[in-house]
């Protein structure tokens, strides 16, 4: 390097390399300094292997078949220059051909080892080498003469095919792809047609017979049986007639090769279910059993049977009765269940409770007729709460409820009874109140969810108290306190 500072100095290229350096890190333009000078030393004969010593930040990647030199010559030798002169003092760096190596020429980019012929398919030949190259043969000639090729010959004996469903195909032989070869292919639809239908259960069985091309037909039995012109499997009911229960067998018959039918006579049951009676059916080999009561089935009990028109009670609820109607010959049986209007014997005169005509519900006569009895009556009143009002849906109790009083003769006095209307089931319930500030805060409050009659203790009306001194002011000549 010393060497080529006295003939090209280096400080202006170090200073160019020490600003790319650091005002465009990492982008490689600090190689570009350092290439020019070397160039220009290489130019005067001295030659710099730099790129070594920039710990890998400029390397120059090289073609797998050439290597790097900072210093060869301009013009590499190929096979058809020769050699270059050793003392050329001008010097380049790049990729060249590995030491033992020469170009083989001008514009081929190919490395031999020797000099020889390139072939048309730019690979290095030696003299006297044989080659096949576009289904031709050709011969690198001694000499330097260049390259003969001659077509390469290809030979078959003739070939018929004559197997049914075969013919000649012809096509690249994979064993020498310059030539062509044919052979006998199959395809089965150049085979014969199938048979014609097999009969009646059997079916046609193709056979393919190793090593030949078309397969062989026979009508094989199916292994069913046959009757009418159908087909049944095994195991499957055939219909002969009504009275004959007949079935398809696993037995084989040796003449016919079909499966056997085998048919017994049809049983007939004459029982019928209670409610249903036997009676004939036009075309049939046995009656059946025709409905004629209506069956009421009741979870874990008899069922009860009507006929049509019969009306039952239940005989352990009077409100619930069974009934039984023929509509347009169909038997339609209904349960029904009386519904009764509530009842409080609370209201009624005793003595005066009795069971309708219909056995089920019970009436009486109300102590008085006249008067609401005891229920819970919507009002709409107004809450306030620390200066916070709304207005709310609530209940009241009110109505009459059972007070009397009855001479008893067991007690030689009055018997009384009271009870009033009071809350029987009540929740708590919150309503929002709005403030005269325009805010609002919760409140609960007890809201009557029904009303009933309850017991109570039957008490007198007090007596009159007397007033002292009435007497004397309506007495006749009366004088008053401190009178003379």
């Amino acid at each position: 390097v010393d060497r080529c500072h006295a003939v090209a100095p280096p400080q202006h290229y170090y200073d160019a390399c020490v600003f790319d350096s650091c005002f465009v890190p990492g982008s490689g333009l600090e190689c570009a300094s350092l290439q020019t000078y070397a160039t220009l030393c290489a130019q005067k004969g001295i030659c710099i292997d730099w790129r070594n010593h920039t710990n890998g930040a400029c390397l120059l990647t090289c073609p797998p078949h050439r290597e790097y030199r900072a210093c060869g010559p301009p013009e590499e030798p190929t096979c058809k220059s020769g050699s270059f002169e050793k003392n050329n003092s001008i010097l380049v760096e790049g990729c060249f051909c590995p030491e033992g190596t020469m170009n083989y020429a001008p514009g081929f980019d190919a490395c031999v080892d020797m000099c020889g012929c390139m072939g048309p398919d730019n690979v290095p030949r030696k003299f006297g080498e044989h080659f096949e190259f576009d289904c031709k043969s050709c011969v690198c000639l001694e000499g330097g003469s260049g390259i003969s090729c001659l077509p390469k010959t290809c030979s078959q004996e003739p070939l018929q095919c004559t197997e049914e469903g075969t013919y000649p195909l012809t096509e690249v032989n994979p064993a020498d792809t310059c030539c062509n070869i044919t052979s006998c292919k199959c395809n089965t639809s150049l085979c014969p047609a199938t048979p014609s239908k097999c009969p009646l259960g059997f079916e046609v069985k193709s056979e393919i017979t190793p090593g030949k091309c078309c397969p062989t037909y026979t009508c094989v039995p199916k292994g069913v049986c046959v009757h009418q012109n159908a087909e049944y499997q095994p195991g499957s009911p055939v219909y002969s007639s009504k009275c004959q229960d007949c079935v398809c067998t696993n037995r084989r018959n040796s003449s016919t090769e079909l499966n056997v039918i085998s048919c017994t006579h049809v049983l007939c049951d004459n029982s019928c279910s209670p409610g249903f009676e036997l009676v004939e059916a036009p075309g049939e080999c046995c009656g059946k059993c025709e409905q004629t009561h209506c069956i009421i089935k009741r979870p874990g009990k008899e069922p009860i049977i009507l006929k049509p028109g019969d009306i039952k009670h239940d005989t352990k609820n009077n409100c619930t009765f069974f009934s039984c109607v023929k509509i347009h010959n169909q038997l339609i049986s209904s349960v029904s269940n009386i519904t009764c209007p509530d009842f409080d014997p609370s209201i009624c005169l005793p003595g005066s409770i009795t069971l309708m005509p219909n056995g089920c519900c019970k009436k009486c006569i109300p102590r008085n007729e006249t008067r609401t009895f005891c229920s819970a009556i919507p009002v709409t009143r107004e809450i306030s709460f620390a200066g916070c009002t709304n207005k709310v849906t609530m209940n009241y109790c009110s109505g009459s409820c059972g007070t009397f009083a009855l001479y008893s003769a067991e007690a030689q006095a009055l018997d009384h009874k009271c009870s009033c209307c009071k809350e029987e089931r009540t929740s708590q319930r919150e309503v929002v109140l709005h403030c005269p500030q325009g805010g609002s805060r919760s409140h609960t409050y007890t809201h009557i969810e029904s009303c009933r009659c309850q017991d109570t203790a039957c008490e007198l009306p007090p007596a009159p108290r007397r007033v002292p001194g009435r007497s004397r002011r309506s007495s006749p000549g009366g004088l008053r306190p401190g009178g003379a």
